[in-house]
């Protein structure tokens, strides 16, 4: 077996006490392995980029993140920043919500199985890479989504709140969007996309997705395909408190009805402005506000993933 030159980076506050306390298990198995291996912590917010970045450019063939959504795209976008071509990204799935391992069929830890990472760490270990597109969102790159306007600021509300978020993360999310909810008023935008063609309205949130899933559990994009180099993009255009509460609730609930209210598009690029400005979030990573490109970047991602798990996100 080859042995490579690997760097975990770790979000030491991602998931609770237990879930870390497992993490040991899941280096002993890289160890055991004849691994070549670095553990790096991140101390702030964005280190994990900074991180994967550094790890690239020193000689790491496969980056491995151990953490939630937020960090696993913060690590994807350091990689691809460090321009080193072909590294590869592992994942340990160790964070609150876990939608990219929900989705690419990795365990993740629960009360129940804390033995998730370990069984994750075999998984990098005995597959090949498969090559994923991310998205591409000004300077900085996502794995999942881009999300402008409410739950961009919803999303900011929470990361400042983590303790909460932790604790009880439907609650904090549920509380925290009806509260938003009722002081939000839409902004005017103007959605040119890479066929000519524009969307123009008051568009409470713009959703970018490169996979199905959204908010843990639920199939906001169930045609996207995480190989296609397209970006699945979902419009909310009510303006009214309660209709978007109603079209949220009913997007998340039947995906794959023709819902009023709703314009979907697939695109491997657009372009959005907003007045006035509007936040927006990366992979649940609060990174700055409008005017913003989105683009795909197709299949320049090496992942180590179990093909045969994933084969329903895949074209």
């Amino acid at each position: 077996m080859h042995t490579m030159k690997a760097t975990i980076i770790r979000n030491p506050i991602s998931g609770n006490l237990q879930r870390q306390q497992a993490f040991n298990r899941a280096v002993q198995v890289f160890v055991q392995a004849r691994w070549q291996l670095d553990v790096w912590e991140t101390v702030r917010k964005g280190h994990a980029r900074e991180l994967a970045e550094k790890a690239a450019r020193t000689g790491s063939e496969c980056v491995i993140v151990a953490g939630g959504d937020g960090s696993i795209g913060q690590v994807v976008d350091g990689l691809l920043r460090s321009r080193v071509p072909d590294v590869q990204l592992g994942v340990i799935p160790m964070g609150t919500g876990n939608v990219f391992a929900r989705e690419m069929g990795l365990p993740f830890p629960t009360a129940t199985d804390v033995d998730a990472p370990a069984r994750a760490a075999r998984i990098i270990l005995a597959n090949e890479p498969v090559r994923l597109d991310v998205g591409q969102a000004g300077e900085h790159i996502f794995l999942c989504w881009a999300g402008v306007g409410l739950d961009a600021a919803i999303t900011d509300e929470i990361e400042s709140q983590l303790v909460f978020k932790r604790r009880a993360p439907v609650f904090s999310y549920a509380t925290t969007t009806l509260r938003y909810l009722m002081a939000y008023h839409p902004a005017h935008m103007t959605i040119q996309l890479a066929d000519g063609e524009i969307l123009e309205g008051d568009f409470p949130l713009v959703l970018a997705s490169n996979i199905r899933l959204y908010a843990r559990y639920f199939q906001m994009s169930p045609e996207a395909k995480i190989n296609d180099g397209l970006l699945d993009l979902l419009i909310f255009t009510d303006t009214t408190k309660l209709d978007i509460l109603y079209r949220l609730a009913r997007v998340a609930i039947s995906p794959n009805d023709e819902i009023p209210g709703l314009i979907r598009r697939q695109t491997p690029e657009l372009t959005i402005t907003a007045d006035p400005p509007q936040p927006y979030h990366l992979d649940g990573d609060p990174l700055g506000q409008t005017p913003l490109t989105i683009r795909s970047r197709a299949r320049s991602l090496p992942v180590r993933l179990n093909r045969a798990a994933i084969a329903q996100a895949l074209l």
